[in-house]
């Protein structure tokens, strides 16, 4: 996302340019210097905030994450103007502050304020928009045993599976430890349809020992959120998201995780889909979600981070990318088998 909000910063940065252009070509011969001014700055203002949207629309940030972006693009585009015009070009300074006197009629005030708000008020708009309640839940249940495609078989071998080659979750993870990062992580998971569910424990290598679950993850089609439970108290977020009918929480085994949550929270549990009950309807013996993967995505995860201590504050780059792939992966079997027919339709 850094790198598209710098690349969108880098397109302001060119409509301003060719605005001035313009302005000297054309305007400033119709119109006397200061309208000139106010009517190039109105439309560097209006294409700007095209192009903010569209980027919000594309990358779909959190509001609070746009309310950044748009702070980064000011502190951008103050430092360009004053490190370029002033100590490479030479323009005094009171030349280029005058621009922002809004009483002397100069709006160039108005185009940071547009990089500023644009991004919040687009991302807000986005996510009331998408956080609707759903006038009509998700059928959770399987359709009638159908025969699959040619291309997909219900076994694979050890072998076959070490041949697959290895993919992991390359997108945007965000662990999620403050209450302020649960509220943003609450605003994306509220507005999808299906989101990828798995938890880990930590092990317990004595006889007859366990330990609660340490982390949730929950896969949206934007990103991976790692709910860190040791730092953080998510049993309202959990139980908000478990008891939504309107969106699906898929999965392996995931009547395990479900059975373990409980012990630490109050859950009401609605809109869950077992991708292993699926397959198994289906004539697949092989239902875990590493077979399942190869089966029908064709590529294979990656192990070695399973029984690693995931009630640590700090977790590794080896279990945050472990985690986020079994959520991630979760999520793409459900869509594929939802594109096979293997699901009752689940609605708009």
């Amino acid at each position: 996302m850094i790198i598209s909000a710098i690349g969108a910063w880098l397109v302001f940065m060119v409509i301003a340019v060719s605005s001035g252009v313009l302005r000297e070509a054309m305007l400033t011969a119709w119109l006397e210097e200061q309208a000139a001014h106010q009517v190039g700055t109105l439309l560097v203002s209006l294409l700007i905030a095209v192009v903010i949207v569209r980027f919000i629309k594309v990358l779909r940030p959190a509001p609070l994450s746009a309310l950044g972006i748009g702070a980064a693009w000011v502190a951008m585009t103050v430092a360009f103007e004053f490190g370029v015009f002033h100590f490479i070009l030479d323009h005094p300074i009171s030349e280029l502050l005058a621009d922002y006197n809004l009483g002397a009629g100069r709006l160039w005030l108005l185009i940071l304020l547009t990089e500023l708000v644009t991004p919040w008020l687009a991302a807000r708009r986005g996510y009331a928009a998408n956080s609707l309640p759903c006038s009509k839940p998700h059928d959770t249940s399987i359709s009638p045993k159908a025969p699959l495609p040619d291309k997909y078989r219900r076994e694979i071998d050890h072998e076959e599976i070490a041949s697959l080659p290895i993919r992991s979750y390359e997108g945007e993870v965000r662990l999620v430890n403050s209450v302020p990062a649960l509220a943003e992580a609450m605003l994306d998971i509220r507005q999808e349809r299906v989101l990828g569910f798995d938890t880990e424990t930590r092990p317990a290598f004595n006889k007859g020992g366990s330990y609660p679950p340490s982390l949730v993850q929950i896969a949206t089609a934007n990103r991976v959120y790692l709910l860190q439970l040791p730092q953080l108290d998510c049993s309202s977020a959990l139980a908000e998201i478990m008891a939504n009918p309107c969106i699906i929480k898929t999965g392996v085994a995931l009547a395990g995780d479900i059975a373990q949550l409980k012990k630490l929270y109050p859950l009401e549990v609605a809109g869950v889909v077992d991708l292993g009950h699926i397959a198994r309807r289906h004539g697949n013996k092989q239902t875990g979600l590493r077979n399942l993967t190869a089966l029908f995505l064709g590529w294979r995860m990656a192990k070695g981070a399973k029984t690693t201590n995931w009630s640590q504050p700090q977790l590794s780059a080896t279990q945050i990318g472990y985690a986020a792939t079994d959520a991630w992966a979760s999520r793409e079997l459900y869509l594929c088998f939802e594109n096979l027919g293997l699901l009752s339709r689940t609605g708009d």
